[in-house]
């Protein structure tokens, strides 16, 4: 009979000669007692402690061994309590455990804080922020549709064109405005894409095409085509976008354009602070699922009786 590893044999005698961690968090905050420790520091080491003993093949903390909590089982287990805890209390509970290690190391019970070597888990990203009222594309591309008369800027293709890329894409102010003709081509069934990124490195973004707005390739080709009215045919690195001088649409013209167009849609006051741009993608997406949701409601509601009959 193979006899095991003297390796595997040495680890499972060191784990299991350690001092319990469930006893020590229980001791832990009787130590901070006197300078006021949260209520929640027992929970938030408990918790992440049990899922790191199930990590460990564990049925739960009462198994769990000092020696077992090196940096590699820390990162699990925070990951695993980030999955189902906000950011918040991630970060309170990376902090409980620090804390809980710095306390260890001072009275000789562990010799290193696994929280200086782990990696912290990441936050998720925020939720897109929205702007509310269900017909924020619409009121939008209404709006850039029939420019100021009193701007000598205005135009009205190049508006709409610009506010459904940035609508429909999700690119950014930036990568719109890196945009060129070249950027433009075909697929191989003929659809309108846009290829951005650095070369060598092109990402793909397809035209969408949302049911109850037109679709942006449509809206591109009536800008491209009021504009090689006005300016000819010109070379592919020429920019997509540009002003009402034929010069390249500038960052702080775009913002002043969609908040112009906020102003004017009546939609000023109820776009997120800080997120004008920003939010114009998430809102024409959420606009646009909502929609298709409807359209889905609609096609698997019950026939009529009366139109049974009649289909018969």
């Amino acid at each position: 009979m193979d006899q095991p590893a003297a390796s595997s044999v040495a680890t499972r005698r060191r784990w299991s000669s350690g001092p319990r961690v469930g006893e020590l968090i229980d001791a832990f905050p009787d130590q901070l007692a006197s300078g006021g420790a949260s209520t929640h520091l027992p929970w938030d080491l408990r918790g992440v402690a049990d899922r790191l003993a199930i990590a460990q093949g564990l049925d739960d903390i009462s198994g769990l061994r000092l020696p077992q909590v090196d940096s590699a089982a820390l990162e699990e287990g925070m990951a695993a309590w980030a999955t189902d805890h906000a950011p918040a209390s991630v970060a309170r509970a990376w902090a409980a455990w620090s804390s809980f290690f710095t306390y260890l190391i001072s009275q000789g019970i562990a010799r290193a804080n696994p929280t200086e070597m782990a990696e912290r888990p990441k936050p998720p990203p925020p939720a897109p922020r929205l702007i509310p009222g269900g017909d924020v594309s619409e009121r939008l591309l209404s709006a850039a549709a029939m420019p100021e008369p009193s701007s000598p800027s205005a135009w009205a293709e190049r508006d709409v064109a610009l506010v459904a890329t940035l609508g429909l894409t999700g690119l950014g102010v930036s990568e719109v405005l890196s945009l060129s003709f070249g950027s433009l081509r075909r697929d191989s069934s003929g659809g309108l894409v846009l290829v951005t990124g650095p070369a060598g490195q092109d990402q793909v973004v397809p035209l969408q095409v949302v049911p109850f707005q037109p679709g942006l390739a449509e809206m591109i080709d009536a800008y491209l085509a009021g504009r090689k009215a006005w300016l000819g045919s010109e070379w592919p690195d020429a920019a997509l976008f540009v002003d009402a001088s034929a010069q390249p649409m500038t960052s702080s013209k775009v913002q002043y354009l969609i908040q112009r167009l906020y102003e004017r849609s009546g939609l000023d006051s109820q776009v997120p602070e800080g997120t004008a741009v920003q939010a114009l993608h998430a809102t024409f997406v959420a606009e646009a699922l909502a929609h298709w949701a409807e359209v889905l409601r609609d096609a698997l509601a019950p026939v009529p009786p009366a139109r049974r009959r009649r289909a018969r």
